[in-house]
């Protein structure tokens, strides 16, 4: 079946000039996650060789996968929108996003996959993106980020993170917001900054750097907001109560762009915790006074190992690990 599916057979049914049977080949064919990968490259190249539709192709399936997500029906919308640019637009568009539309119907791709670029780093790995309105981007170890493929930095800018990212947001001349969405029930609204954000199960904060933050988030099931100053420190508990704090040194906690770790009268336990979400190690502290322990310091290490022999020198504990590397025991 490969030797049958081309870029020429594909091309001809984003044209729409496809057989049944044609249909049906790719319809199989697709079931693979790798052909699915294959199969959008190709949307893209299509749409580069149309190019009379280039400028609104993004726009039109950007707004379709907007009309899927509120129930409005096309019609609808095309009504409350401004009739002689909106008609012309979703003309050029028409082709590209009636492909996305049958790749979802059909079942080939999945919205978040065709919709959405995912950014994902493993454990220990850090990676630096470059977004299309040329913001950009740290993602530190363990920690994904989905960029929309269609219509951002036109329609919007809305980012959606877990794990930990430290952001550098551009301010554009139309003054478009730039909001990161996160599963902690908190969001990151701004128009052009440098933030870091933590969103994970264990603990949430936010940290300005430079420019404004407005932070909307779930008090319980209250909606708030809160606007945050450059300095500002905002952690988050498990019941989304927003506790606001000043630090002198808000560069700190993106040390780790450049592997380095500060922590200032940290406790043993969180830092533990820090290693776990960042290197994919479980961490065992028997003795409670060893986990109540602070440290302070400037520490710049690759691994867990060589932060954990670092620390275990100058604070007199010592660590096993066992015969699979997953798991360390931290002993005085």
């Amino acid at each position: 079946m490969k030797d049958q599916i081309n870029a020429e057979l594909i091309f001809r049914y984003f044209s729409g000039n496809a057989t049944a049977f044609e249909k049906e080949l790719i319809n199989e064919w697709s079931a693979d996650p790798q052909a699915r990968e294959r199969l959008f490259i190709w949307l893209q190249e299509w749409e580069n060789q149309n190019l009379q539709y280039a400028a609104d192709d993004e726009n039109a399936i950007a707004r379709h996968f907007i009309r899927m997500e509120d129930g409005t029906p096309p019609e609808e919308k095309e009504q409350q929108e401004t009739p002689r640019i909106r008609r012309w637009t979703w003309k050029a568009g028409l082709i590209a996003a009636a492909t996305a539309a049958a790749v979802l119907t059909a079942g080939w791709l999945g919205f978040d996959e065709i919709r959405y670029q995912t950014y994902a780093t493993g454990y220990g790995q850090i990676e630096r993106l470059e977004l299309p309105d040329g913001s950009r981007v740290v993602l530190n170890a363990n920690s994904t980020l989905r960029v929309p493929r269609f219509g951002f930095g036109n329609l919007s800018r809305e980012v959606y993170m877990t794990g930990e990212a430290d952001f550098a947001v551009i301010h554009t001349e139309n003054h478009q917001k730039f909001i990161v969405r996160t599963e902690e029930d908190f969001a990151v609204e701004v128009l052009g900054t440098e933030f870091n954000v933590y969103a994970r199960p264990r603990r949430s904060r936010v940290v300005l750097n430079k420019g404004k933050v407005k932070l909307l988030y779930l008090n319980g099931q209250r909606e708030e907001q809160l606007l945050m100053k450059p300095g500002d420190l905002v952690n988050f508990d498990a019941a989304g109560h927003a506790e606001v704090k000043r630090t002198e040194n808000p560069q700190h906690f993106s040390a780790w762009k450049a592997h380095r770790f500060v922590f200032e009268n940290e406790s043993l336990r969180d830092i533990c915790d820090q290693f776990e979400d960042n290197f994919g190690l479980e961490i065992h502290i028997p003795d409670s006074t060893l986990a109540a322990l602070t440290i302070s310091g400037s520490f710049t290490a690759i691994s867990a190992e060589e932060l954990f022999e670092i620390l275990a020198e100058g604070s007199g504990f010592s660590y096993q690990r066992s015969a699979d590397g997953k798991t360390i025991t931290l002993s005085y």
